[in-house]
C-alpha cells in the first residue's frame, strides 16, 4: 500500500504493508526530514488534532484505519543544529544561495541617486487651460509619474528607464527595513533544470524530471524597459580614432568602452553611459569581420587601471563598414559607406546578440531589489556602420533579461540568417522548454506562435540613443600617444615616452607643468606606463589622479618626487636625442604643446595636418601616402 505524508518540508510517499507498524512509517519519515522524534505528531487533516507517534507505537497501519493512498499530515519541530547533521535525503536538496540583505548590496552611484528621488515629471502652468494662480495646481499642470504613457509617446521615448519601470511595478519601495521583513521582489530568470530536484522524489536530470525541477514554458516579450537610456561619447575624437584603422587598412576594429554612469535628464529617471576612453584588446581585423584574442590576458590589469581612474567597462564597440561602391566606378558614391543594417535586413544579427548576452551575463548590475543582489546589466553594445544616407553612424543596443537567461541555459544559437535565432533541440544533457512569441498579424489580431525552431532576434533587443556633449569636458585631455595592439599602424615604445618627457625637462614654468599634465592625461599612455614596470601601484595611482583631475599642483608634485618618475626622467635624459641650444628646447616644447592641443580637438577634413599625413581617395576613402597621384588600392586618380 502507498502512504503519503505532507509536512513543512514537502510531500513524501512510502510503500508499506498494511500489517507494518507505525514505527516503520516513522523510520521512513525521519530518514527524509530533520525532526525531533519527541515532537512528531500525525493527523488525518491539515491543522487537525494530531496524535504523537509515541502514543501510536506498536499499532499497525490497518488497525489505525490507514488505507492505500491515504494522505497524512505531520507536525514536528526541527532540532537545533540540524544543519550540521543533515540526513542523506536532506543533504541532497539543492543548496540555495543566501539572499544578500539590502544594505550589503553596493549599487552604482546613479542607481543610489534615483532610489532616493521621487522622479516626478514637473510641468509648468498651462496659460490656456489652467484657471488658477501661480501657486495653484490642476490636472493640466500637476507632475506626471515617470512612466506616464502620454509623455513617453509625446517625446518619442521607446523604452521606459529601469527606475521608471520599478516605479510602475510598485517595486521601488523603501528598503530601509531589515532583511527579515523585506523580500526583494525581482528574481532572475532561470531556464535550467534544477539539479537535484527540490522534491527529492526522483533521480537528478536526465534520469528523471518533474514539474518542480523543470523550467516553465517561455513566452518571449519585448522588454519594456532598458538599463541604459543613452550612450554619450565624451569627445568626438574617440570615434575618429576608432575609424582610423578602417580608413587606412579597410579592416574592422573592436574596442571596450571605458566610462561611468550618470543621470540622464532627457528621459524620466534615465541613465546614460559616459564613454571616456576606448581600449582595444588583441585582435586580428578582416574586411568582413574580426577575430579577438581570447581569453583576454590583460583584462584584470585594464579593469584595475580603469578603477584607479574612476572608470569601469561600460560596453563594447566595433565597426561593420564597407565602401558604398566596392568597384569604385560610381563617382556619386565616392566617400560613402554601404548601409548594411536597416529595417529590411537587420539591426543586430543573432550572432551579435548572443555575443552581447554573454558579456552582459558576465557584468551584471548590482540591484537591491533582486533576490540574488544583481539584475540584468548596464553593458551596452555599439556598432559603427553606415546609415541610409551613406554616412558612418553609431547604433547602441542591449539584450533583454530573457536573452541572458536563455544563453546561460545554452538553449539558443545563431542561425545562417542574421535576423533569426534558433532554439536548440533537447538532448541527453540539455532540457529545452517550449518557447513561444507573440506578434500582431496583418489583421490586427494578437497571435501566439511557437518557436519551432526559430524566432526573430528583435524579441531580444532594446535600443538606446547616443550622442556627444554640447560642451565637452573629457576626463582625458590628450589622444596623442599610440593606440595599443595596432602593430605596424601604431607601435607603442618607450622611446616615444622618453622623447616626449625630454621635451618637458626641466620643468621651470607653469606652462610646462600644464603641458606635462595634458600629456599624462591620455588613457593609452597610462595603460602603457602601467605595463612598463617603472611605476609602482602607488605611483600609478598618483599618475591617474593627475591625468583625471587635471591637477598641476600637489598631485603632480607628488608624482614628480616619486622614485619611479625620477627613474623615467633619468632614462629620458640619457636616451633622448641631444639638442644644441636652449632655443631648440623651446621649439620642441612648443611643438609638443601644439601636438597635444591638436589631439584634444576633433580632426577636421581637409586641414593641413591631415594633408601632411596623406591624401584620402575620393572613391574608396583609402589614405594614400603624400605625393601619390593614383590610389594604391583602387588605382583611380586622386
Amino acid at each position: 500500500m502507498l502512504v503519503r505524508i505532507r509536512c513543512k518540508d514537502g510531500q513524501f510517499r512510502y510503500t508499506l504493508d498494511e500489517n507494518d507498524t507505525v514505527d516503520v512509517l516513522v523510520q521512513h519519515l525521519l530518514a527524509s526530514i530533520e525532526a525531533d522524534p519527541a515532537t512528531l505528531a500525525l493527523a488525518d487533516a491539515p491543522r487537525g488534532e494530531g496524535r504523537s507517534v509515541a502514543q501510536l507505537q506498536g499499532s499497525t497501519l490497518k488497525a489505525l484505519g490507514i488505507t492505500h493512498g491515504q494522505l497524512l499530515y505531520a507536525e514536528y519541530e526541527t532540532p537545533t543544529g540540524a544543519g550540521a547533521s543533515a540526513s542523506p535525503a536532506t543533504s541532497a536538496q539543492p543548496t540555495q544561495p543566501t539572499a544578500p540583505t539590502t544594505s550589503s548590496v553596493r549599487m552604482d552611484d546613479v542607481d543610489t541617486y534615483w532610489a532616493q528621488q521621487r522622479g516626478l515629471i514637473q510641468r509648468a502652468r498651462d496659460p490656456q487651460f489652467c484657471r488658477h494662480g501661480e501657486k495653484g495646481m490642476c490636472d493640466y499642470c500637476m507632475p506626471l509619474e515617470p512612466y506616464d504613457a502620454g509623455y513617453q509617446a509625446e517625446h518619442n521615448i521607446k523604452h521606459l528607464s529601469f527606475h521608471a519601470y520599478l516605479r510602475q511595478q510598485n517595486i521601488s519601495t523603501s528598503t530601509a527595513s531589515t532583511s527579515s521583513t523585506y523580500i526583494p521582489p525581482l528574481e532572475e530568470v532561470n531556464y535550467r533544470v534544477l539539479t537535484p530536484c527540490p522534491s527529492g522524489h526522483h533521480a537528478p536530470w536526465p534520469a528523471g524530471i518533474c514539474t518542480k525541477c523543470q523550467p516553465s514554458a517561455i513566452t518571449l516579450q519585448r522588454q519594456v524597459y532598458r538599463m541604459v537610456d543613452h550612450v554619450e561619447f565624451a569627445h568626438p575624437s574617440l570615434i575618429d580614432h576608432m575609424l582610423e584603422t578602417w580608413r587606412k587598412t579597410a579592416m574592422q576594429r573592436f574596442g571596450f568602452l571605458l566610462g561611468h554612469y550618470e543621470p540622464y535628464d532627457k528621459v524620466p529617471m534615465g541613465i546614460k553611459a559616459v564613454v571616456e576612453a576606448i581600449h582595444e584588446p588583441p585582435q586580428a581585423g578582416e574586411m568582413d569581420g574580426l577575430t579577438l584574442g581570447w581569453p583576454w590576458d590583460d583584462q584584470d590589469r585594464i579593469t584595475a587601471l580603469a578603477q584607479r581612474c574612476g572608470l569601469q567597462i561600460v560596453g563594447m564597440i566595433y565597426t561593420d563598414l564597407e565602401a558604398a561602391d566596392p568597384t569604385h566606378t560610381d563617382a556619386t558614391k565616392a566617400g560613402l559607406v554601404a548601409c548594411k543594417r536597416h529595417a529590411d535586413s537587420f539591426f543586430l544579427s543573432g550572432q551579435e546578440a548572443l555575443f552581447a548576452a554573454q558579456w552582459q551575463a558576465q557584468r551584471r548590475s548590482a540591484c537591491r531589489w533582486s533576490k540574488s543582489g544583481v539584475w540584468n546589466s548596464k553593458f551596452v553594445t555599439c556598432v559603427l556602420s553606415g546609415n541610409t544616407e551613406g554616412e558612418i553612424d553609431v547604433a547602441a543596443y542591449q539584450v533583454s533579461e530573457q536573452a541572458m537567461g536563455m544563453v546561460e541555459a545554452d538553449m539558443i544559437e545563431a542561425s545562417v540568417h542574421p535576423t533569426i535565432i534558433r532554439v536548440k533541440p533537447n538532448d541527453a544533457t540539455r532540457y529545452v522548454p517550449d518557447v513561444f512569441y507573440r506578434y500582431t498579424n496583418k489583421y490586427g489580431i494578437d497571435v501566439k506562435e511557437r518557436a519551432s525552431p526559430t524566432f526573430p532576434v528583435e524579441y531580444l533587443l532594446t535600443t538606446s540613443t547616443h550622442g556627444f556633449p554640447t560642451d565637452p569636458s573629457p576626463r582625458f585631455l590628450s589622444h596623442a600617444f599610440a593606440i595599443e595592439n595596432r602593430p605596424g599602424l601604431h607601435d607603442q615604445s618607450l622611446d616615444d615616452v622618453w622623447r616626449a618627457m625630454h621635451a618637458f625637462l626641466p620643468l621651470e614654468s607653469d606652462t610646462q607643468r600644464t603641458d606635462l599634465m595634458q600629456w599624462l592625461s591620455d588613457w593609452h599612455l597610462l595603460a602603457f606606463l602601467g605595463q612598463s614596470g617603472f611605476l609602482s601601484d602607488e605611483e600609478m595611482q598618483w599618475a591617474c589622479d593627475v591625468a583625471t583631475h587635471h591637477d598641476t599642483g600637489a598631485r603632480l608634485d607628488q608624482l614628480l618626487a616619486s622614485s619611479g618618475w625620477q627613474t623615467l626622467c633619468a632614462i629620458a635624459r640619457e636616451h633622448a636625442p641631444r639638442v644644441s641650444n636652449d632655443e631648440h628646447d623651446a621649439d620642441m616644447t612648443a611643438a609638443m604643446a601644439q601636438s597635444l592641443a591638436e589631439s584634444t580637438q576633433p580632426p577636421a577634413s581637409g586641414d593641413a595636418h591631415a594633408e601632411s599625413q596623406g591624401t584620402a581617395c575620393p572613391h574608396c576613402t583609402f589614405l594614400n601616402p603624400p605625393g601619390h597621384t593614383d590610389c594604391d588600392v583602387c588605382g583611380l586618380p586622386l
